[in-house]
């Protein structure tokens, strides 16, 4: 169970992200739980004094990045979700991203895709890196890797679903698997997408 201690280290991991991600885990939610389900998730933020608008909060703005995993931690918890429902919640999400929509209609190519992976990590995140260190056409996989971020495995399970659903816009048939590995000495994640 989401505890003020564990809600106060998160809060205290540097880094931001936009305010688009609580509005996409309410309309999951919605989805999912109905309007009491997002109701019932809305006053266990309140109560623990968490400012997260599901509803109207703005898109653009910034907020501390360990709020974006509270937020996953207080949906699994309300609910009693498991990992591999973040996981699914991750995969619905570029269904209703803006940004992700406006991103296919543009790069319908997998390759011109993955070279603009970078831009849409610094487009939503203030801290961290995310690069594709290999993309191989002939094998059809690629491996993105991101770095300078560590924080609760919640998230990694998210994004899983989250890039396989992004991946599939393209290649239908694609897959991702997610790994924690180091390099040059830092932990770091590496998602294998393979089509």
């Amino acid at each position: 169970m989401l505890n003020k201690e564990e809600i106060d280290k998160l809060l205290k991991v540097k880094g931001e992200v936009r305010g688009v991600v609580f509005q996409t885990d309410g309309k999951y939610v919605l989805e999912k739980e109905g309007e009491e389900g997002l109701k019932k998730l809305e006053k266990r933020a309140k109560e623990l004094g968490l400012p997260v608008d599901y509803r109207k909060g703005k898109a653009l703005d910034f907020h501390p990045i360990g709020l974006r995993v509270i937020s996953l931690l207080l949906i699994k918890d309300t609910f009693g979700w498991r990992d591999q429902e973040l996981w699914e919640m991750g995969y619905a999400a570029p269904k209703t991203s803006f940004m992700i929509k406006i991103l296919m209609r543009f790069f319908i190519n997998l390759k011109k895709f993955m070279e603009k992976i970078p831009l849409y990590w610094v487009q939503h995140y203030t801290i961290g890196k995310l690069e594709v260190v290999k993309f191989d056409e002939k094998d059809k996989k690629a491996i993105v890797r991101q770095t300078g971020l560590e924080i609760h495995p919640i998230f990694y399970t998210y994004l899983e679903g989250y890039y396989n659903r992004v991946i599939q816009f393209v290649e239908k048939n694609a897959t991702t698997e997610l790994k924690e590995a180091t390099f040059e000495g830092e932990a770091c994640h590496v998602w294998t997408l393979k089509w």
